[in-house]
């Protein structure tokens, strides 16, 4: 800074023409010339401004936690399915695995356990590879089975997680999760059937006769009922819980395939709502692909009129949303069967009026309609009308 100072101090004298060594003991080499004073000034304001303090040190970005602690476990038929939330940032350590651990406990044991009493007495059920947990915000889905035919209805489950890093690692136990199960769960439905009709397919089953662990009667007092689409996910159809054995779907497209499931809605032993209700397994699929063997209805009223040796004919658009087009017959003698009757369309005609010029002046026409779905179902025949072609 000193240096800095001197060629400061022979910069200003240098820009004001003066010069005074004595004032100035610095070696005779720090002399500026007159012409470079203003491009060595900026030059050294640069350096200066350039020279800015140094803030306080910014503490260390924390790393993502690695305890588990929204661990929920709810029973689905004859599995228990846990559900937990888990993070995973940049700053998170390297995961190997997550443990899965459960204690089968006494209902009568006390509900307070220490992670030392637990990791004690717990049995790891499962493990999931840190590979396998997606890198961000998740939720992570996992079962276990129950034999109810082979357990004590006495018994409660308890649950925790941990995750281990990859350097071997492992983290605290997560919350407890507690459940007692539900031993005296229906069997499924059985004998599943379907009627079809033309805007409806009636859905009727078999209610269960035991429970699960083998115990009569089947604690079975309601039901739902679920449906997928083309292989996709199941979605239940009922709002309200079923307490009768069939159900009207009246909401469905002819073709596409469909799979039916029903599953029993079982009780509580202290709680009788159906809003608490355990499912059961589910019932063994009903496969369906609806089909349209429906033909639509015939054509009506139809009003006929010739003139300038034309016959033209009239009839309101049939109430199907399905009918695509219209097949006009044509006979030339009364009450004819239907296979003395031509098709004079050549191809399906697609509005509700039709005007003949194939006819003769003078003869008498006899006319009959059907609509056509986009099925290929053909109505009946319409009423006959005739006509006298006038000219």
């Amino acid at each position: 800074m000193r240096i800095l100072a001197g060629i400061f101090y022979r910069m200003r004298n240098a820009g004001c023409g003066m010069r005074n060594d004595r004032e100035l003991p610095l070696n005779s080499a720090f002399r500026i010339p007159h012409s470079a004073f203003i491009p060595t000034f900026c030059l050294l304001m640069l350096c200066i401004s350039a020279c800015g303090k140094i803030g306080d040190p910014l503490p260390p970005i924390p790393r993502a936690p690695l305890i588990v602690d929204e661990l929920s476990v709810s029973q689905e038929g004859t599995q228990l399915i846990l559900h937990f939330p888990i993070v995973r940032t940049p700053r998170s350590p390297r995961l190997q695995r997550i443990d899965i651990y459960r204690l089968i406990e006494s209902i009568n044991d006390p509900l307070g356990v220490t992670q030392q009493q637990f990791s004690a007495n717990a049995t790891i059920i499962d493990s999931i590879l840190g590979e396998d947990v997606p890198t961000e915000k998740s939720v992570i889905t996992k079962s276990d089975n129950l034999d109810l035919k082979n357990i004590s209805q006495e018994l409660r489950y308890r649950y925790a997680v941990r995750l281990v890093t990859a350097s071997g690692l492992a983290a605290d136990f997560s919350n407890f999760a507690l459940i007692t199960p539900l031993f005296d769960l229906a069997s499924p439905p059985s004998g599943l059937k379907a009627r079809q009709r033309e805007r409806e397919i009636e859905i009727s089953w078999n209610a269960p006769k035991t429970n699960e662990n083998g115990t009569t009667p089947a604690n079975a007092a309601a039901y739902n009922i679920y449906r997928s689409i083309d292989n996709g996910p199941p979605v239940k159809l009922n709002e309200e819980p079923l307490k009768e054995s069939r159900f009207i779907d009246n909401r469905f497209e002819f073709g596409k395939k469909y799979e039916y499931v029903l599953r029993a809605l079982s009780t509580l032993p202290d709680d009788t709502s159906l809003k608490n209700a355990v499912e059961s397994n589910s019932s063994t699929p009903l496969k369906l692909v609806p089909e349209d063997t429906f033909p639509p209805s015939a054509p009506s009223p139809i009003t006929i009129a010739s003139i300038g040796g034309l016959v033209s004919l009239y009839w309101p658009l049939n109430p199907e949303p399905d009918v695509v087009g219209y097949n006009i017959y044509r006979c030339t003698v009364e009450n004819s069967p239907a296979e003395k009757c031509n098709k004079i369309n050549m191809q399906l005609h697609k509005t509700a009026s039709f005007r003949d010029d194939k006819v003769e002046v003078g003869k008498e026409y006899f006319y009959q309609i059907t609509a056509v779905d986009a099925y290929g179902n053909e109505s009946v025949r319409s009423e006959t009308k005739s006509e006298i072609v006038n000219p």
